[in-house]
């Protein structure tokens, strides 16, 4: 009975290791047509410097082995010349040659073909309807989730959508539990959210806390010394400033710089009339980051007279002074 159960064991241990994937990893066999002698690597898309498998091209043969962590886009170069592909941990071939290599060529899983049913239009890879429309076509995809999460800036509202989209495989994965991570962090910053109490470091080593702007239409505009485009708009925040200061708006600009003398030569330089503070924590996620959800500076909340969040001011739709009379108008 015991030799049985051994043999048993063994049995389901060999089918196991057959398994793409499970115990070996990735493995991409091929010949590339025009080159017998090179190498062939795959960088992560994500950090070029992060070599994820490379072999030596011997006689136009080749066989690269590697193991993911996760799914994942990766860049396939073969002496210099690159495509992108989706790996997956299984068994690949690829049969190329030098100056017509591509990714369709790279057979053998699911998600590169998927992917390359993305990259047909290349026009704006960027393009959020593009994303859409796979996530429509595919809603359980690992590349949906990739997408969803890798391209732009994208509005709560875009993210919340993209998310939407997604079946249960597609949130389970590693790029899907990221952009529920990153619709949980923006939905923090989203109309109708009670601004929870924060405490920043004033310009003289003092506290600036949110009791001090309560009953007040207060924008806090999130910025940093070494942000160029917030440096540009500093200008039109002076006259914003000028028209609403006295219908009863007020200004708070938080900078998550780090370094406390490259803020203090920036506000020399820039001379802002409004209150100004600094998150001690600087960019950190953990920060003014974590409390108001956002991933880039410039940022600006509308925050409303009752303490409740109004909207976000993110330079694509109306502009900073409708929104400043939208939220006047609801304090009346």
């Amino acid at each position: 009975m015991t030799k049985i159960r051994y043999s048993a064991c063994c049995v389901l241990l060999l089918l196991l290791l057959r398994l793409p994937g499970l115990a070996q990893g990735f493995v991409i066999k091929g010949a590339v047509k025009d080159v017998k002698y090179g190498k062939i690597k795959l960088l992560a898309l994500e950090d070029n410097k992060v070599v994820l498998g490379e072999a030596d091209i011997k006689g136009h043969q080749f066989i690269v082995k590697g193991k993911l962590d996760y799914p994942q886009p990766v860049t396939l170069c073969i002496n210099g010349n690159v495509v992108p592909v989706f790996l997956e941990n299984t068994h690949y071939q690829l049969q190329t040659d030098y100056f017509g290599m591509n990714g369709r060529q790279l057979k053998g899983g699911q998600l590169n073909d998927e992917y390359q049913y993305y990259l047909q239009d290349m026009t704006n890879p960027s393009n959020p309807d593009r994303t859409t429309e796979f996530l429509a076509k595919y809603p359980d995809s690992e590349v949906g989730a990739f997408l969803a999460n890798y391209w732009g800036k994208y509005p709560y509202s875009r993210v919340k959508a993209f998310l939407d989209a997604m079946g249960a495989h597609a949130r389970q994965s590693w790029y899907g539990k990221l952009v529920t991570q990153r619709e949980d962090v923006m939905s923090r910053s989203q109309p109708g959210r009670v601004v929870p109490d924060f405490k920043a470091l004033g310009v003289n080593g003092d506290t600036v806390n949110y009791n001090r702007f309560r009953g007040k239409v207060l924008m806090l505009d999130f910025w940093a010394s070494w942000c160029h485009p917030c440096r540009l708009e500093i200008p039109h925040l002076k006259k914003v400033y000028q028209t609403f200061h006295e219908k009863g708006v007020e200004i708070l600009s938080i900078s998550v710089d780090a370094v406390d003398a490259a803020w203090k030569k920036a506000l020399g330089q820039e001379q802002m009339p409004w209150p100004q503070a600094r998150d001690p924590k600087g960019f950190d996620e953990n920060g003014f980051r974590k409390v108001f959800g956002f991933g880039f500076v410039p940022f600006a909340v509308i925050i409303g007279a009752d303490g409740k969040v109004v909207t976000v001011w993110d330079r694509t739709g109306k502009s900073l002074e409708q929104l400043l009379e939208e939220a006047l108008a609801q304090t009346k």
